[in-house]
């Protein structure tokens, strides 16, 4: 069931302002992942894995027509939207709402290189990402307050068409809960990474599938939504898709 605040933010996005279609996909490799070092709000550019991540998603989506592309304000989003904004000769359109969350004052940190406290905090929030704040820092709903209105006035310009969202781990699950009304406390631990894109079919009944950009799987349909570790048990029925 969702909460109150969940309802109220959901309801800005009215379905007549609903894109045909959402592919949803997270940057590639940056140069923090590649360190482990935290960084939500910092701006590491991508790594060459990061890079080849980009050009992959843009081999996978050649065949679709996509009619705009969003990315954060953040370089490796932005540049892992570039090779697929050029490819279907488009300029991508940044918005600083879809930013990846705030880890305040863990930003920079090497994760296994935290003293006690902080490591505390970080395992504070990792407990209840929707609710706690790290100090500086912003939670789950926080991220939900900027994010959805940004994405509802770019969806307000574009009714019936097919846009790329390219956003980061949390704003995408910011993301698929609004837009398909699923409870943001269940799936805060989801694992959103870079191998997988998003499509989501919003009218008349929410929908989503799941395309793969890796291994013997690159370019496979299957229907409802993998994560980075299992399927979501709302989605037991999945199957594979044209």
């Amino acid at each position: 069931m969702m909460d109150t605040q969940q309802t109220m933010i959901s309801q800005t996005i009215r379905p007549e302002h609903h894109p045909h279609r959402v592919f949803l996909a997270r940057h590639g490799q940056s140069a923090s992942n590649c360190e482990g070092r935290i960084a939500g709000q910092l701006n590491p550019p991508l790594t060459e894995k990061g890079q080849r991540q980009a050009l992959r998603l843009s081999t996978v989506l050649q065949d679709i027509r996509l009619t705009k592309v969003v990315t954060s304000s953040l370089s490796r989003s932005i540049e892992t939207a570039k090779p697929t904004a050029e490819r279907q000769g488009l300029t991508a359109c940044s918005l600083a709402g879809i930013n990846e969350i705030s880890f305040g004052i863990l930003e920079g940190r090497l994760r296994h290189d935290l003293d006690r406290d902080s490591q505390n905090i970080l395992d504070q929030w990792t407990r209840d990402k929707a609710n706690f704040r790290i100090p500086s820092g912003e939670n789950l709903i926080d991220v939900r307050r900027r994010a959805i209105p940004a994405l509802s006035r770019v969806f307000r310009e574009n009714p019936g068409d097919n846009i790329l969202i390219v956003g980061h781990r949390h704003t995408n699950l910011v993301i698929l809960s609004a837009l398909l009304g699923w409870d943001l406390h269940s799936i805060k631990d989801t694992s959103i990474q870079s191998k997988y894109v998003y499509e989501l079919h919003l009218a008349p009944t929410p929908r989503i599938y799941t395309i793969c950009l890796t291994g013997e799987a690159r370019g496979r349909r299957l229907e409802g939504f993998l994560s980075g570790d299992a399927a979501m048990s709302s989605y037991k029925e999945r199957g594979l898709g044209s």
